[in-house]
């Protein structure tokens, strides 16, 4: 079970409707325990995973806005100097950064949900093992020390637990690790493509001429502003 999945299974648990049912509560209750301190721990750890993949994805926002202007001060300076071909290249750089930072939005969106979801839940969780905890101290209140003692003595310490746990996370950690470094070469940026500079009339984007005729027009307008006020 996934580590998003186990914290909604244990925060939807009603933990007194399930005491009601159970043939040992005590037993039960223990086990309630681990299980939500477990989730705990493992939305603690992909709540800092989330959180590290929302600046990645601030950062490649930034980046691409950035990257994306360069390529249009290209473009303009193209046409400034006539070169049609590079000016058609730069606006088809620029496109495709702008589809990327699309993308990354989107993305940014989606994390921010999570992480919203994952703290509300983490509260829940906080207030659940609470109740139980104090629960299970009402049950132990009337038992013998020696019995207290003994039980205790047969449980799994919490050293013995994490080790267990770091154990069992190691193979999924290990997972969601190339899973993030696949999608953050996925969002990288470079150069444009060789393809980008090569063009004929056959392979010209319509899309990209009309934004080179509107630039154009554009420029040529600022030009001819800048000339009427010098004169």
């Amino acid at each position: 079970m996934g580590t998003f999945s186990r914290l909604r299974y244990v925060v939807a648990a009603n933990i007194n409707a399930l005491i009601e049912k159970a043939e040992d509560p005590e037993k039960l209750l223990r086990a309630l325990i681990r299980e939500m301190e477990d989730a705990s721990e493992e939305a603690r750890i992909a709540s800092a995973e989330l959180l590290a993949e929302q600046q990645r994805l601030e950062r490649l926002e930034a980046q691409l806005s950035e990257e994306a202007a360069q390529w249009q001060r290209r473009a303009e300076n193209a046409v400034t100097q006539n070169r049609d071909d590079l000016a058609r290249a730069a606006l088809q750089a620029r496109a495709e950064l702008s589809d990327r930072h699309v993308l990354v939005v989107d993305e940014q969106k989606r994390v921010a949900e999570r992480v919203s979801q994952m703290e509300q839940d983490m509260l829940t969780l906080k207030s659940k093992l609470a109740e139980a905890k104090t629960k299970l101290k009402g049950m132990m209140a009337g038992k013998p020390a020696h019995q207290v003692n003994a039980e205790a003595a047969e449980r799994t310490t919490p050293g013995e637990r994490k080790v267990r746990r770091a154990m069992e996370r190691f193979d999924r950690l290990q997972a969601q690790v190339d899973n993030l470094e696949a999608r953050v070469r996925s969002y990288e940026v470079g150069g444009p493509s060789t393809s980008v500079w090569i063009e004929t009339a056959e392979t010209r984007d319509p899309a990209i001429e009309e934004e080179l005729d509107r630039m154009k027009q554009r420029l040529a307008e600022k030009s001819r502003d800048t000339e009427e006020i010098e004169a």
